[in-house]
């Protein structure tokens, strides 16, 4: 801070005497601790900085960003690693009270084939049932199967953490409800998704309040991998396109990304004009954005708009443009609490149009575009830099899009092998096929 006085007033002689009385304790110090104070001090400045310059309410949602400075600067001498200087910048971030603002360690991003062991997985699918992480799915032969993970499973512990104890820490950090069982459905399916050979040890529950105890070991994710944009890294990406009984077309895939849009294009292209389509979002955490206007083109005659973001400086409008051969039968859409980001943008944008009729249960809230920035310690930062609205205005960030049919699932369901939210979109698209 005094070379920032020094550099406002180069003569403040207060100043130039500090910075040299603290230049002087320095050169005694080890020289890997001079170099870790400086990077952890140049770190914090880095993400406060980007924040103030690009947070894209002048007015921080009426947080005061300066006095949020200084309460958490203090604190910089008790980060004597990495790890710690983290927690202390999730601190500082998480009182905007805002989604898509995050550190991610550098050992935990792919940006390189030889990497993508940092990213495994155990081959089951989380999904928040009745306000608990519950097994929606278990791919065969996958380290989930082997443990003995079922759909239906409710997971109560990860790795000793009793998800219930948890849940009550984070109300009382005054976490909002909706983004308590959001973090909780998260930090499990991450659990299963982590370093090859990582093990992680899983209190469940069954239906019928059966409880257990497994292991999984993560393996190697044998997805398909993004290639890194930018400071955006790789991701794995699945993509499952089938067409059922009924003239039923089913889509699903996990993120946003250009390889998923390549790989569904010929296949929409391809289907018939009176078939109807399923779009499955549910645990569609989001991606990029134009991806999402890139699919809805596909699937409209017209052109318009999926929204407005809202910057500082100004508001810009995410325009669709009909492609050739795209797809003009019914669409449903199927969303759920772990439907996030620019899937939200995606369903709220043709549930306002028009264009589809939205089945499942309320998504995230967490609707905010970002960008990611590398930091000095080489962690990767993201920060939002907009706040989006549907074409009718509507806010997404902390609502999230409500269904036009709600329909929720059971872990007796599960356990059955059923899908009422899925049946219930085939319904509709039934009847609409048959009012043609």
């Amino acid at each position: 801070d005094f070379a920032q006085a020094l550099a406002l007033a180069p003569g403040d002689a207060a100043a130039r005497s500090g910075r040299q009385r603290i230049l002087s304790g320095r050169a005694a110090w080890p020289a890997a601790r001079r170099a870790w104070t400086e990077e952890r001090y140049e770190t914090f400045e880095t993400v406060w900085q980007t924040v103030n310059d690009t947070y894209y309410d002048p007015t921080f949602g009426g947080v005061d960003w300066k006095a949020v400075r200084e309460k958490y600067r203090v604190f910089l001498p008790q980060a004597t690693d990495n790890e710690r200087l983290r927690r202390l910048l999730y601190a500082m971030l998480a009182d905007l009270k805002r989604t898509h603002f995050g550190v991610i360690p550098r050992e935990g991003a792919v940006f390189n084939p030889a990497e993508r062991v940092r990213i495994g997985t155990a081959g089951v699918e989380i999904a928040l049932i009745a306000g608990a992480p519950v097994v929606t799915a278990v791919e065969p032969d996958s380290p989930g199967a082997a443990a003995g993970l079922r759909p239906g499973d409710r997971v109560t512990s990860v790795g000793g953490i009793v998800l219930g104890t948890a849940l009550d820490s984070l109300a009382k950090a005054n976490v909002p409800a909706a983004r308590r069982e959001l973090y909780l459905v998260e930090f499990v399916q991450s659990s299963l998704e982590r370093a090859v050979g990582s093990k992680v040890r899983l209190g469940l529950a069954g239906p019928g309040g059966a409880a257990r105890e497994v292991t999984v070991t993560c393996g190697a994710n044998p997805a398909a991998w993004s290639e890194p944009s930018g400071n955006f890294p790789s991701v794995p990406y699945r993509c499952e396109k089938r067409t059922g009984p009924g003239a039923v077309a089913y889509l699903r895939f996990n993120v946003f990304v250009l390889p998923v849009l390549q790989d569904i294009r010929p296949w929409v292209r391809a289907l018939p004009a009176g078939d109807g389509l399923v779009i499955d979002l549910r645990g569609n955490g989001g991606g990029l954005s134009i991806i999402a206007a890139g699919l809805a083109g596909l699937v409209c005659a017209d052109e318009f708009s999926l929204g407005s973001q809202h910057t500082r400086d100004g508001a810009s409008e995410l325009e669709v443009y009909p492609q050739a051969g795209g797809f003009a039968g019914p669409i449903a859409i199927l969303v759920d609490g772990r439907s996030a980001s620019t899937s939200e943008i995606f369903a709220g944008g043709l549930q306002d149009q028009g264009r589809a009729r939205i089945f499942g249960e309320k998504s995230a809230g967490a609707a905010l575009p970002s960008l990611f920035k590398a930091l000095p310690t080489g962690d990767l930062f993201q920060y939002a830099v907009g706040d989006v609205t549907t074409p009718k205005g509507r806010v997404l960030e902390g609502e999230g899009v409500t269904p036009d049919e709600t329909v929720r699932r059971t872990q007796a369901d599960l356990a059955a092998g059923q899908d009422p939210v899925l049946a219930a979109a085939t319904r509709w698209l039934g009847e609409k096929r048959a009012r043609r």
